[in-house]
């Protein structure tokens, strides 16, 4: 391979591939690029490749042509990192039933404290997630593990388990030929499907609790109305492994003689889509959850009862100095180079990104355009003001209504998000460059890693924010 090439193979990528690529696609004829970018949006509709609106009709999620590419040592380093973060976060629901101070950081509801207080049992260590974290990096630059920044993690309910593989197989199918000849040596393959990396976290939480039966229940309500519909799709996906597995309805489940069934069938385990503030309000309004209940008491379930942290205030917990001694030298290295500095939006002093002791709320006024104020525990982008784009008097606001409700807000660093020129394609087959902002979505296991590649033209990029998706490949 020649020098000058950025097709190398294995380790960091030498220069920005995806300028390459889309150099290559230039170089594809007009009339070939419009049948790919047709084929490319029919397929991804026809396989499901959509977001339910609010009155349940499908709208189709835009595919971006060119992939992202990542190398070997770089996939690496986001495995490890992410690995890193998890095995901190499972800390977390010990380190809430003996720190006041850390309650104060990460509250709960009333209901998710009574189901925590009845199913946590003493000196439980054992927590496990399938969940998402969601990240920004710049594979091509070559400060590309400083930029590696991750924004929060999605440890219940995490989407993209079926656009994933779907996503990577069109593009493979459709797009990366017409590159390849261009370029014969652009050999790319798909990173792990996260339906793998789900299995093998529920396969190994069942050789945890020796287990002799693997029955499993992808337990998610069967009457919600929009979003992204996945769980039918995972079934079938995992029965096609051999594996006996059924969507259920969480009040489906039921507990007889100590042991959860679903119908005629006996569970094992258990993957659950819903916090427990959710379904204690459906136990309240007389839904039978003892067979949820019972899974979460005896580690049957995935997530655990530390999947109730989606706070954005966890990373609170890991820079905050007073905290540190609960984390090894790898975990603080990790929380050091790669989260942003956050607080609970309060009146109070605390420790600054610097180090220094500041006066949290003067302080985040004479530097407003360093921060954002995101909810502590929405999801789908809603609600985070970015201060560098708001008035002085619409941040104030935001500062008083976190003081208002306290736990609700938080302040964060202000980290920026990788961006990219992807190609668009008009009805003629004409291709123009337009910058996108890119994240990852990182779903990992012990030997696994999946990537979640999306892209929006705003700031804030999500689905639920009408994004667009990114398959993430690995350079062979």
């Amino acid at each position: 391979m020649a020098s000058g090439s950025p097709f190398l193979r294995g380790g960091n990528l030498r220069d920005s591939l995806g300028t390459t690529l889309n150099g290559l696609l230039q170089r594809v004829s007009r009339e070939e690029l419009r049948a790919i970018d047709e084929a490319v949006k029919r397929e991804g509709f026809e396989r499901g490749i959509v977001y339910y609106d609010d009155d349940n009709q499908p709208r189709a999620t835009p595919i971006l042509l060119r992939p992202r590419v990542l190398g070997g040592n770089q996939r690496h380093y986001l495995h490890r990192t992410a690995r890193t973060l998890e095995h901190a976060y499972a800390k977390l629901l010990q380190l809430w039933l003996e720190s006041p101070a850390a309650r104060e950081v990460l509250p709960l509801t009333d209901r998710e404290r009574r189901w925590i207080g009845e199913l946590a049992r003493p000196g439980r260590t054992h927590e496990v997630f399938f969940g998402r974290f969601d990240a920004s990096t710049d594979f091509g630059s070559p400060d590309w593990v400083k930029s590696t920044q991750f924004f929060e993690f999605n440890p219940l309910g995490a989407g993209g388990t079926y656009i994933v593989p779907t996503v990577d197989d069109v593009v493979l199918k459709h797009v990366v030929p017409a590159l390849r000849r261009h370029a014969p040596t652009l050999l790319l393959e798909p990173n792990d499907d996260p339906r793998r990396v789900l299995l093998e976290v529920l396969a190994d939480q069942a050789r945890a609790q020796r287990l002799k039966r693997f029955n499993v229940a992808l337990a998610q309500y069967k009457d919600l109305v929009g979003g992204v519909g996945e769980f039918e799709h995972n079934e079938a996906f995992l029965r096609s492994l051999g594996i006996a597995c059924w969507h259920v309805d969480p009040r489906e489940l039921r507990l007889e003689d100590g042991e959860m069934r679903y119908g005629d069938h006996p569970i094992d385990i258990v993957y659950r889509d819903h916090e427990i503030n959710d379904l204690a309000e459906k136990e309240e309004r007389g839904d039978d959850l003892s067979a949820l209940k019972f899974a979460l008491a005896h580690g049957r379930c995935v997530s655990t009862l530390a999947g109730e942290f989606d706070h954005k205030s966890v990373f609170e917990i890991f820079t905050r100095p007073d905290f540190a001694e609960f984390f090894t030298l790898e975990e603080r290295r990790v929380f050091q180079h790669h989260l942003p500095w956050t607080r609970i939006v309060r009146d109070g002093r605390t420790s600054g990104p610097d180090g220094d002791d500041i006066e949290l709320l003067p302080w985040a006024r004479a530097h407003r355009e360093r921060l954002v104020v995101k909810p502590n525990r929405a999801y789908g982008g809603a609600g985070i003001l970015l201060g560098r784009e708001i008035s002085e008097r619409a941040f104030e606001l935001a500062l008083e209504r976190g003081v208002a409700h306290p736990g609700d807000w938080v302040l964060q660093a202000y980290s920026p998000i990788a961006e990219k020129d992807f190609p668009v394609i008009d009805a003629e087959g004409n291709l123009a460059l337009a910058e996108y902002f890119t994240v990852l979505g990182l779903f990992v296991s012990e030997q696994r890693l999946a990537i979640l590649g999306r892209a929006s033209r705003r700031k804030v990029v999500n689905v639920a924010q009408k994004g667009g998706l990114v398959s993430v490949l690995r350079l062979l």
